[in-house]
């Protein structure tokens, strides 16, 4: 005999198994939400950083041109004062030439000057009186008396300054000419000399940003020159933690793949602060003979004596994702809806948990696990869909 089932009974299992149902799915979301705390564990914070050279250059285009010669590739060492970069100088060698016959021709031009002065002020009137036979001379001996005693002679003294003066002005344009044509060769030899790039000290190429037969333009960059025989590290570092730091102060840091800290030293601490990031520039000191290159990832660990280094908001590792370098969480809004939040992390309070230094407050919700397929707008039940996670549900 098969048992009766009455719809009383019927609707009540429905009511209880939805009633079920709906405390597997708060519990499942539950797991899915973190809610973020403060721990009273971490003493210090981990600031990440770059390796890079105590000394760098970047040296750039000064002229127009072609490039003739670049003298090595990265990571070839030059010694301070060997030619780096070359660049076309047929054209500005033409143009000296040419500088150089003009001041040829204004010394030629000057020399004549003072010899006609010369000869005006030893012989008056000469180059007159050459040019007619001598016969205006003979004529003058026999007409100025007469002119002169009727007082229509004019003044002999006034001519012969003006004569003068003449001259001289031939010998100041001639002298001007000079200086102009020396002023042009000078101006081609400082272009000479920009054509070329030097090092400025002993180092490395680090990066070449152009290559023989690139046509360039003034502050264009060609290469990047720095001395890696000694490294530092450069920080950002929060404006509440400045305090701490005093240079020459011994901190400790983490090379990106190292197993062990290395001990840094407070190097320089940069006066101003950026007032976006409102972060201040930091620079410490690597030891020699240390086994790094510029451009690697490193953390230096800073202590923070004030209160609030006991309240540093505490979240599980796995609910934090990397956008490039960045690290980032998703804040679960009142609506269940996904935000993505940039943080700045700080060091690591156990081996599942990390502290943050900025980004997050005690009492913000997150999303406990998240992957790169996770994205802002996102309901929570979505992506634990897409996490692989499966919420009961009463059918």
């Amino acid at each position: 005999m098969k048992p009766t089932v009455t719809p009383l009974f019927a609707a009540t299992a429905l009511i209880c198994g939805i009633f079920t149902s709906s405390i597997a799915l708060a519990t499942d979301s539950e797991e899915l939400i973190y809610t973020v705390k403060t721990s009273s564990q971490s003493s210090h914070v981990a600031l990440g950083g770059t390796v890079i050279p105590w000394k760098i250059v970047k040296l750039s285009a000064q002229m127009p041109g072609d490039i003739k010669s670049i003298a090595g590739s990265e990571g070839d060492f030059f010694t301070q004062g060997t030619i780096l970069v070359t660049l076309d100088t047929g054209a500005l060698l033409a143009k000296r030439r040419s500088a150089e016959a003009q001041l040829a021709s204004a010394r030629a031009g000057l020399s004549n000057a003072r010899m006609q002065y010369q000869r005006e002020l030893q012989n008056p009137n000469s180059q007159s009186n050459s040019m007619m036979g001598g016969i205006p001379a003979v004529m003058g001996l026999m007409t100025d008396p007469v002119r002169n005693a009727s007082g229509r002679g004019g003044n002999r003294g006034i001519d012969r300054s003006a004569n003068l003066h003449q001259y001289q002005v031939g010998i100041e344009t001639a002298q001007n000419q000079i200086r102009q044509a020396q002023a042009g060769i000078k101006e081609l030899d400082e272009n000479l000399i920009n054509a070329t790039s030097i090092a400025p000290f002993d180092g490395k190429i680090l990066k070449k940003m152009a290559e023989v037969g690139d046509i360039i333009q003034p502050g264009m960059p060609i290469i990047v020159f720095g001395d890696t025989s000694r490294l530092q590290i450069q920080i950002e570092v929060p404006n509440r933690l400045l305090n701490q730091l005093t240079v020459g102060q011994k901190l400790l840091a983490r090379l990106d793949g190292a197993k062990a800290d290395v001990e840094v030293q407070v190097a320089r601490i940069f006066p101003m602060a950026e007032q976006g990031a409102h972060t201040t520039t930091v620079k410490l000191d690597l030891p020699l003979n240390i086994t790094a290159h510029a451009g690697m990832y490193a953390s230096v660990k800073i202590g923070e004596q004030s209160e609030q280094s006991n309240a540093l908001p505490i979240i599980p590792k796995s609910s934090i994702v990397w956008r490039g370098s960045l690290p980032a969480v998703f804040l679960v809004k009142d609506d269940n809806h996904l935000k993505m939040q940039l943080i700045r992390m700080g060091s690591a309070s156990d081996k599942d948990h990390f502290a943050v230094i900025s980004g997050l407050k005690a009492g913000d919700k997150i999303l406990t696990t998240a992957n790169s397929s996770t994205r802002s707008g996102q309901t929570v039940a979505t992506t634990a869909e897409q996490s692989g996670e499966e919420l009961k549900s009463h059918d």
